[in-house]
C-alpha cells in the first residue's frame, strides 16, 4: 500500500491520458485520493467525490489517521463536486472545509437484479449445518473492530440455554476475523455462530436468504454515526427485516419499520433481536415495507443514469471555465 501511494500518480495520470478520460469519480481517500486530486488539476478535468464513510476514521494508526484526515481535508475541498450519501456526511463534508455549492446529496444504489428476493438455499444451509428449526441472524460485511459483533457472540454465550435454535451467520472478513474466531472457538459457539470469511458478492443473497433478520450491530461512533451502511440496503432488497443500531446517518434516511428497520442501542441489542423474532407478522410487514421502499429508492440502474446525467453537466460547466 506504501509503495501504490508513492507511485500510483503517474499511472493515475497516464491511464487518463492514454483514454481521453474527461471526468473522475473518486470515493478513496487514503490510498490515492490526493494523487487523483492532484492529477485532476494538472490535467484540468473536473473530480467528483462520493463521500461514502469518514475516511480517516477507518484507519486505526492515529499518527496515519491524523495524516489522513488531512488529505481528507484536501480532496474535499480539491473536489469539483462533493456527493455525500446522507445527510450526515453531507454535514461532514461541509465541516471539513467543502463548500456549500460543491455538495450535493446523492443516495446509495444497489444491484437489484443481483441483490433480490430468494427461496431458501436449503443445499446451502445444510453445507453451513443450519436446519430447518433454527432461526437464522445474519451480519454481512467487513468485520471492523466498531461492528459489534464481540459484544453480541458473548450475549448469545450467555444466553446459549435458552435459545438453542439460534444461529448467527457471519458472513465476511476483516480485522477482527481471527478474534472473533478464536473467541467462538473459547465459548465452544461453533455450533451456533458460523463465520464464512469472505464469500464472492454474486453469491451473498443465497446467504442472505437463509436468514430470519438481518443486523447491523455497529457501535455508534464518529466514524459509523453519518453512515448508511450499504449492507442495509442489501438485505432490504433480498426482502428481510432489519435491526440496527440507531446510526443517525440511517436513521434520517429509513426513520422506522416502515421502511424495513427497527432500531436498537447496543445495550439491549441481542434482546430486541430475540423480541423481532418472536414477532413473525411485524417481521413479515417490515420485509414487504422495506423491499418496496429500496426498489423504489435505490434501484441503481435508474441512479446510474443520474450520475452519468451528472457526468455530462459537469464536463459541459468545466469546458466553459
Amino acid at each position: 500500500r506504501l509503495t501504490h501511494f508513492i507511485t500510483c500518480k503517474n499511472t493515475i495520470k497516464n491511464t487518463i491520458i492514454k483514454n481521453n478520460i474527461e471526468i473522475i469519480l473518486l470515493y478513496g481517500v487514503a490510498t490515492n485520493g490526493i494523487q487523483t486530486i492532484k492529477v485532476s488539476k494538472e490535467l484540468k478535468i473536473p473530480v467528483i467525490y462520493w463521500a461514502l464513510d469518514v475516511g480517516h476514521g477507518l484507519v486505526k494508526i492515529p499518527i496515519i489517521s491524523k495524516i489522513v484526515k488531512n488529505y481528507e481535508k484536501k480532496v474535499i475541498q480539491g473536489a469539483t463536486k462533493i456527493l455525500p450519501t446522507t445527510l450526515g456526511l453531507g454535514r461532514y463534508v461541509k465541516k471539513m472545509g467543502g463548500s456549500k455549492n460543491k455538495i450535493e446529496m446523492f443516495p446509495l444504489g444497489i444491484n437489484i437484479g443481483q441483490f433480490k428476493p430468494l427461496k431458501k438455499d436449503e443445499k446451502l444451509a445444510r453445507n453451513l449445518g443450519i436446519s430447518d428449526n433454527d432461526q437464522v441472524i445474519i451480519f454481512m460485511g467487513t468485520l471492523y473492530s466498531f461492528s459489534g459483533l464481540i459484544e453480541l457472540v458473548k450475549k448469545i454465550k450467555s444466553n446459549e440455554q435458552n435459545n438453542p435454535n439460534l444461529k448467527l451467520l457471519i458472513v465476511g472478513g476483516g480485522p477482527i476475523f481471527k478474534k472473533l474466531k478464536d473467541l467462538v472457538s473459547k465459548l465452544n459457539l461453533e455450533e451456533e455462530i458460523i463465520l464464512t470469511n469472505f464469500v464472492p458478492q454474486n453469491e451473498i443473497p443465497k446467504y442472505i436468504s437463509l436468514a430470519d433478520i438481518c443486523i447491523n450491530s455497529f457501535d455508534v461512533n464518529y466514524i459509523t454515526d453519518d453512515i448508511l451502511p450499504t449492507k442495509v440496503l442489501e438485505y432490504l432488497a433480498c426482502k428481510k427485516p432489519v435491526l440496527s443500531t440507531p446510526l443517525s446517518g440511517t436513521k434520517e434516511l429509513l426513520p422506522d419499520e416502515t421502511f424495513g428497520i427497527s432500531y436498537s442501542p447496543s445495550n439491549t441489542f441481542f434482546e430486541n433481536i430475540l423480541k423481532l423474532l418472536d414477532d413473525k407478522n411485524k417481521l413479515k410487514k417490515m420485509s414487504q415495507d422495506g423491499y418496496e421502499y429500496v426498489t423504489k429508492n435505490h434501484n441503481w440502474e435508474i441512479l446510474s443514469k443520474k450520475m452519468i446525467s451528472l457526468f455530462e453537466l459537469t464536463i459541459k460547466e468545466n469546458s466553459k471555465n
